[in-house]
């Protein structure tokens, strides 16, 4: 019963950890492929749109991809059914990471999958945009409007995004609007993202007055604080059923201690050491927990890859950021997590080999 325990924790936490580790991991991409790395804006909103300082970045060591951003809120209608979007417009000679979750052209408008099915369109239809901003007239203020036809489906795989943003060609959006020749976003991508809170300080220092500089580990900060804090109270939650594990060793080696007293006697008597009783004792719990601990490793890393290869638990992407349950185990994961397993089932046996070494084998003999 004592191995099976430390079998189910090991194999539990291996699993967890995993599936904790593989939503980090496969979040963060997913964040890093659709967002810029770095982002450029000024505090009065909107700017010129300068090349100048365009190729300047460019020139930063670093730096793949640059290109500018129109992002404004809007209103997207089919006729029959709206939803609320970011329409966003893009150069489309510079189109960075964006251009791989693009299907079609971009010669209109790219519009969001998951944002055609709640429209009810498709590629080749045509939706009408409406804006926040637009003119007075007499009979009050009259949003700005205009119709563009779907030319392509923007999938990132993350739902909030699918469901939100519209991309257009930014001369498109500039013939539109009264925004011609202006933009709110230089989005830069980066080598190495990584590296974005010292490339973004770095930045700021040679950009012109009034402009300001944020980067994606800034604006996601406190998501992935709250995965790390859920990752860790996991571990501990699920540590605690090996010290449970751990625990029956305790009593089970406690009970070994009562039934073995007159046997443990007679080897102390022949010459036994108290330090060779104890070594006894600690043995047997290091062959319980190491037996439990590599049936848990191999058991938990079998689970972890059932679940990666067949994803046979699906989970609701209205709710969550995917669809399926990601996996992903690191060596330096099922090394910390059998490490600390066997230091709590050496630590439980410490106890019942400490009274079984203190044994008084005068009064065992004589009894």
């Amino acid at each position: 019963m004592s191995i099976l325990g430390i079998i189910l924790g090991v194999s539990a936490l291996i699993v967890v950890m995993g599936v904790m580790n593989g939503f980090d991991t496969e979040l963060e991409q997913k964040i890093l492929g659709v967002n810029p790395h770095v982002f450029v804006k000024s505090y009065s909103g909107v700017f010129d749109y300068s090349p100048k300082m365009i190729e300047k970045i460019e020139k930063q060591s670093g730096v793949e991809d640059v290109y500018p951003v129109l992002s404004v809120q809007c209103m997207v209608s089919s006729g029959t059914f709206s939803s609320g979007a970011v329409l966003n417009g893009v150069d489309v000679e510079r189109l960075g990471n964006l251009r791989r979750f693009m299907k079609g052209s971009l010669k209109g408008a790219v519009i969001g999958s998951e944002l055609l099915k709640i429209l009810g369109l498709k590629v080749g239809d045509t939706v009408r945009v409406i804006l926040p901003f637009g003119r007075s007239t007499p009979f009050g203020f009259a949003p700005l409007s205009f119709k563009l036809r779907v030319t392509g489906v923007f999938r990132s795989g993350m739902y909030d995004y699918d469901t939100t943003f519209v991309y257009v060609p930014l001369k498109l959006l500039w013939s539109k609007t009264d925004l011609k020749g202006k933009i709110n976003t230089i989005a830069i991508i980066l080598k190495d993202p990584y590296r974005a809170k010292e490339f973004s300080y770095k930045l700021q220092q040679i950009l012109p007055y009034g402009f300001y500089t944020s980067n994606w580990i800034e604006l996601n900060s406190n998501f992935f604080s709250a995965l790390k804090l859920e990752k860790f109270a996991m571990f501990v939650i699920l540590t605690l059923v090996v010290i449970v594990a751990a625990f029956n060793i305790t009593s089970s080696l406690m009970m070994l201690a009562m039934e073995k007293v007159r046997d443990m006697a007679v080897l102390m008597a022949f010459g036994a050491t108290r330090k060779t009783i104890r070594g006894i004792f600690l043995r047997q719990a290091a062959i319980i927990g190491a037996s439990g601990i590599i049936v848990g490793d191999i058991l938990g890393l079998l689970l972890s890859y059932l679940l990666k290869r067949y994803h046979f638990i699906r989970l609701p992407s209205d709710v969550y950021y995917i669809s399926t349950i990601p996996v992903q185990i690191g060596p330096v994961y099922v090394v910390l997590i059998s490490v600390v397993s066997f230091l709590l089932v050496i630590l439980a046996s410490l106890y019942p080999a400490k009274k079984a070494a203190g044994l008084n084998i005068v009064e065992v003999l004589r009894g």
